[in-house]
């Protein structure tokens, strides 16, 4: 009886590996019960900090694609993933905006008046460390 038990789980297994699929590290979305990817968690603030550091602290402007793009690249997910089709589209929406569509949070149906924006990136900027944290931050190198 054990050799016929062990047989058919033998006979079984194949079947199993065959559906079984390594996680697919390069998205934005988890299913239940499944570990959460890290290694991207941070690029939302890294992104919005970019911006307020030239829009609002009045950084130099540097091309967001090949700093941001690239360190996806570099973690093994290249175009036509998940993260970095989000993440793309996310820099050409924030490139192509302003200060105010980032204080609305990418929908421009909302209404916001000059002043509420500035009044929001000053205080995005003060809780992401400042104006001379976020200039810091924009001229270093991601991913180091």
């Amino acid at each position: 009886m054990f050799r016929y038990s062990c047989g058919v789980l033998l006979a079984c297994m194949p079947l199993a590996t065959a559906h079984a699929e390594s996680p697919n590290f390069c998205r934005n979305s988890s299913n239940p019960n499944e570990a959460v990817e890290s290694r991207f968690m941070g690029l939302e603030y890294a992104l919005m900090a970019h911006v307020l550091a030239e829009k609002y602290c009045g950084a130099e402007p540097r091309p967001m694609g090949p700093r941001f793009l690239g360190y996806i690249e570099k973690q093994g997910c290249d175009s036509g993933t998940e993260i970095y089709t989000d993440v793309e589209a996310g820099i050409a929406k924030m490139e192509g905006g302003g200060l105010k569509l980032l204080a609305q949070g990418g929908n421009p149906k909302l209404t916001m008046s000059n002043e509420q924006v500035q009044e929001w990136a000053s205080t995005a900027a003060k809780e992401l460390g400042g104006c001379d944290a976020l200039k810091k931050a924009h001229d270093a190198e991601l991913g180091q």
